[in-house]
């Protein structure tokens, strides 16, 4: 996150927000990344966990929020859902159009993958920025430390993103991360 402070600025048009930063939000750059962008907030089925604040919905005009659920697996979501209702918000679930590149077994790694799927796949972008995805290599922003299984998710993480980024030649991805990953494929920039 620390360096979407520097890149991030001159970046216009749709921003992909995952899950809860209510913290992170209260340091000036986060604060500013968000103005005059439309936030798209992709969030997990942990009510109270991945959600913002209300008040941040309405302070950065966030209107879309989206499960990170199919539709038939909307009862695993509920709590949430509710929530987000009471905020005056409608949630919705993921785009049927992400279900072929689940992982074996279906799901997906994490949310922030999803993040990057939704962004190729459903909105059809082709330069995509992805900063705070470290894989679990590094603590959380908010000082938090990754815990082993985390670290144990993350080698898993890397592998199904350079998967999926393999199959989409023509998309640009940029990583802003404190991670070891770099895959060194053509269409991957690492800024560390």
């Amino acid at each position: 996150m620390e360096k979407a402070d520097k890149y991030f600025h001159g970046i216009n048009g749709d921003m992909i927000a995952v899950n809860e930063f209510n913290v992170e939000l209260k340091h000036d750059f986060v604060h500013r990344l968000f103005d005059n962008k439309n936030v798209i907030h992709l969030i997990s089925k942990d009510t109270g966990l991945s959600n913002l604040n209300k008040e941040y919905y309405k302070k950065y005009g966030i209107t879309e929020v989206i499960l990170n659920r199919f539709t038939e697996e909307a009862s695993e979501c509920f709590g949430m859902k509710k929530l987000i209702e009471s905020f005056g918000l409608k949630p919705s679930y993921l785009s049927s159009l992400l279900k072929p590149f689940q992982k074996e077994g279906g799901g997906f790694p994490t949310t922030g993958s999803i993040a990057i799927l939704y962004s190729t796949i459903v909105l059809g972008k082709k330069d995509i920025h992805i900063a705070g995805m470290d894989f679990y290599e590094t603590d959380y922003f908010n000082s938090m430390p990754a815990k082993d299984y985390q670290k144990e998710k993350g080698k898993a993480l890397k592998k199904f993103i350079i998967e999926f980024i393999r199959k989409h030649k023509d998309v640009n991805y940029t990583f802003y991360t404190n991670s070891d990953f770099n895959p060194n494929l053509k269409n991957i920039t690492v800024i560390k």
